[in-house]
């Protein structure tokens, strides 16, 4: 009887054994980070201004708030942005909505926006607008942006969170996160 007993139980260690390790391999290999982490990175990278019509009149994004929709493959972007003239008069002033992917780039550490779209113009009252339209002017910048900084900067504490290498097809975002996982074959 005594026999048995160390015989199941062993059979029990066995089998449950690999389980939490498996868990733990699988955690280990991926870094997770939810809207509000990177919202509060994105505050870093901001205000951002370019100059219109040859100094005449300026752009400025500010106030970024990162959503991340679930079910869904990208991102939210929404940011307040501001049109005035070089003696301050505001031309127009509201608010956009971008969607879009991210892409994980090695030489930065950082998560870039990737196709950024320009879902939604949402202008304040009584706004003049530039000559030709605000639309094209937003979406410029809003390229420039993505093309040039990152939303988020992994930090030395990130990286040593996920032993092996991050590539640039590491990222995904899913269930309301993005996902950075060792790159296939990486190993500890």
């Amino acid at each position: 009887m005594m026999k048995t007993l160390f015989a199941r139980l062993a059979l029990v260690a066995l089998v449950a054994l690999p389980l939490p390790l498996l868990a733990q391999d699988a955690a280990d290999n991926t870094l997770r980070f939810d809207a509000a982490q990177l919202q509060s990175a994105a505050r870093a990278g901001f205000p951002m201004e370019q100059d219109l019509l040859e100094g005449f009149a300026s752009l400025t994004l500010s106030n970024p708030v990162v959503r991340i929709p679930t079910p869904g493959e990208r991102l939210n972007l929404r940011l307040n942005y501001d049109v005035a003239l070089a003696t301050g008069e505001r031309l127009e002033n509201g608010n956009v909505v971008v969607s879009s992917g991210l892409r994980y780039d090695p030489a930065t550490r950082g998560l870039h926006l990737v196709d950024p779209v320009l879902e939604h113009i949402g202008t304040g009252a009584g706004g003049r607008g530039l000559p030709g339209g605000s639309r094209e002017v937003l979406q410029d910048l809003i390229r420039e942006y993505a093309s040039t900084r990152p939303l988020y900067r992994l930090t030395e504490e990130d990286l040593a969170q996920v032993p092996g290498t991050l590539s640039a097809d590491s990222l995904r975002i899913r269930e309301g996160h993005v996902e950075l996982q060792l790159a296939a074959g990486a190993s500890p």
